[in-house]
């Protein structure tokens, strides 16, 4: 039986004003997949890059969202972790072979989700994700020990704070950068040192170097962080879409990792490695030795001003969006 529900949904690639609400028609759950009631949808910055056609990884029904929060409605064939009614969360979709979070329903599969952690709202679980995945990645890459110092680069975004509070609670090191003093004071609520964007150039004069590195930013924040690398370094980023002078890499042997989260989504493949991840994560906020993000509530009828938003630059929190149909 075919569902019919409400999504938002590019009709073409271009700006924020391809974005429109359309009905769409979703099979009943396969083998190994599961329909999830959506509570939330996160916002993460690949979504512009998808809309935008700069990343050519659109879901060929248009609906975006990688991140999603919500209830099981039905399972597939050979499911049996998760039973209807299960509050679950996941980076499930949202790229080309999956189905968008921004949407009343969405198949995913089982392996991609976790279930929620008990006594954190639902709908703040959607914000999760992208973030804290990418972070457990970076770690595994990095090939981070406890005790060992760690920089990020971009300290006070999603996945900086996610690193930052992973990190530590691995027995880390953490000092990254932000871009104010206000942002400063989140990255040492989530256990790092923090430091103004402005002051790494004044820690690379001073001959202040790291032997692991995390950039979140890309671009003038990759530079920055082969600055700040030690002679065979390694440098992680999560951003490297782009032209980059990479002397100093060659000039101090330096390792450097690409982090892109999506691969196995794409590739059907190891994606049980992402659910695994959440697992963790669950656990450790349960535990209390994690946390979720500061972030902003949006509809997802704000969609396509909430892309404009990041785009413009105003954007200062992690989103998440509502069904508001």
């Amino acid at each position: 039986m075919t569902i019919h529900c409400q999504a938002w949904a590019m009709a073409q690639t271009g700006g924020a004003d391809v974005l429109h609400k359309v009905p769409i028609e979703l099979p009943q759950p396969g083998a190994g997949q599961v329909l999830i009631r959506v509570a939330a949808a996160g916002f993460n910055p690949v979504d512009t890059k998808i809309r935008a056609g700069l990343a050519a990884i659109a879901p060929e029904s248009g609906v975006l969202g990688c991140d999603v929060s919500g209830y099981i409605e039905a399972v597939g064939e050979g499911v049996s972790a998760f039973s209807p009614g299960d509050a679950v969360y996941g980076c499930a979709g949202g790229v080309k072979g999956h189905y968008g979070a921004l949407a009343e329903y969405m198949i995913a599969d089982a392996a991609l989700l976790a279930p929620a952690p008990v006594g954190m709202p639902l709908e703040e679980c959607a914000a999760l994700p992208v973030a804290a995945i990418t972070a457990y990645a970076a770690l595994e890459r990095l090939q981070l020990q406890a005790g060992e110092r760690l920089f990020v680069v971009g300290a006070s975004g999603a996945v900086g704070l996610m690193m930052t509070q992973i990190a530590r609670q691995q027995g880390l090191l953490i000092e990254g950068s932000a871009g104010n003093k206000d942002r400063i004071r989140q990255v040492e609520a989530y256990g790092g040192r923090g430091w103004l964007h402005s002051e790494c150039a004044q820690l690379v004069a001073q001959g202040e170097r790291f032997n692991k590195v995390l950039d979140t930013f890309g671009g003038a924040g990759l530079q920055t962080a082969l600055e700040l690398a030690a002679p065979y370094a390694q440098v992680a980023t999560i951003n490297a879409r782009n032209q980059y002078d990479l002397s100093q890499a060659h000039a101090k042997a330096l390792t450097l990792h690409a982090i892109f989260i999506l691969l196995p989504l794409l590739r059907q493949e190891n994606m049980a490695a992402h659910g695994d991840c959440l697992r963790t994560l669950t656990a450790g906020i349960e535990a209390g030795e994690l946390k979720g993000l500061p972030l902003q509530r949006y509809g997802m009828s704000d969609v396509a001003a909430l892309h404009s938003r990041y785009e413009s630059g105003t954007l200062t929190n992690k989103a998440i969006m509502l069904p508001d149909f």
